[in-house]
């Protein structure tokens, strides 16, 4: 249902599976998935707490309410669930990703170095820990070795979509479009609920004077995120005469 845009009814069996198993990790992570796009994040904020109550809630609820309040615009609030869910011991990999996320779209590079080197010890063989040490070289603008962190990822799992992005990003800094919109449209096909490959497609297409296609890319990301910013700004340079 997801894969199919039918948000509502995806959100629906992924809540129904959580009845059946509250600490069922894909089912939490479909919850937030589906309750994005669909406009249902409150929503899945009070199922998620009512989920916990009574008892301390699991890294993976705490992960899941992150994701959930960074989607709203609560970043301090996404932080400090983020970080709940790092202190639970054994540290689980899905905290610690959640937690470099946040602190690589806000650019906090010595914070995402923290978390990548814990990440380095407990999951060496993640792609995602290769994802954010590259995404810590991006933030210090050593662009080819992203690109090689980035392909170390992929050997590590080839379908691992934001790789790709990052790569396209690292790509487009070294003035290589060519081989960005290559790794852009690669990341659609692994997720093609990718804002941000959409984003970044538009921006090549719009700086290629391509505006028809620059649209297109602009107005899908929307789609997907009605409050992206990038892509709202992109959509009124494309139209603009």
């Amino acid at each position: 249902m997801f894969k199919a845009d039918a948000h509502a009814a995806a959100y629906d069996d992924f809540d129904r599976a959580l009845g059946l198993d509250p600490t069922d990790t894909q089912a939490l992570d479909g919850l937030a998935r589906a309750a994005i796009p669909g406009g249902r994040t409150a929503q899945a904020l009070t199922r998620i707490d009512a989920l916990a109550e009574g008892e301390p809630p699991a890294a993976a609820m705490l992960v899941t309410k992150s994701k959930l309040l960074a989607a709203r615009g609560s970043t301090d609030a996404a932080l400090d669930a983020a970080r709940q869910a790092a202190a639970i011991q054994p540290p689980r990999a899905i905290a610690l990703e959640q937690l470099a996320s946040l602190h690589a779209d806000a650019g906090n590079r010595q914070e995402l170095d923290a978390v990548v080197q814990s990440l380095q010890k407990i999951a060496p063989d993640h792609a995602a820990t290769w994802y954010y040490s590259g995404a810590s070289t991006f933030l210090d603008n050593r662009f080819d070795e992203t690109l090689r962190h980035g392909e170390r990822a992929l050997t590590l799992d080839g379908e691992y979509a934001p790789v790709y992005d990052l790569i396209g990003a690292a790509h487009t800094k070294l003035n290589q479009p060519e081989k960005a919109r290559e790794a852009f449209e690669s990341s659609l096909r692994f997720d093609a609920h990718d804002s941000s490959a959409y984003v970044n497609l538009g921006l090549l297409f719009l700086n290629a004077g391509n505006r028809g296609a620059a649209v297109n890319y602009f107005a899908e990301a929307l789609w997907l995120d009605a409050e992206a910013k990038v892509a709202r700004e992109g959509l009124a340079a494309a139209l603009a005469r």
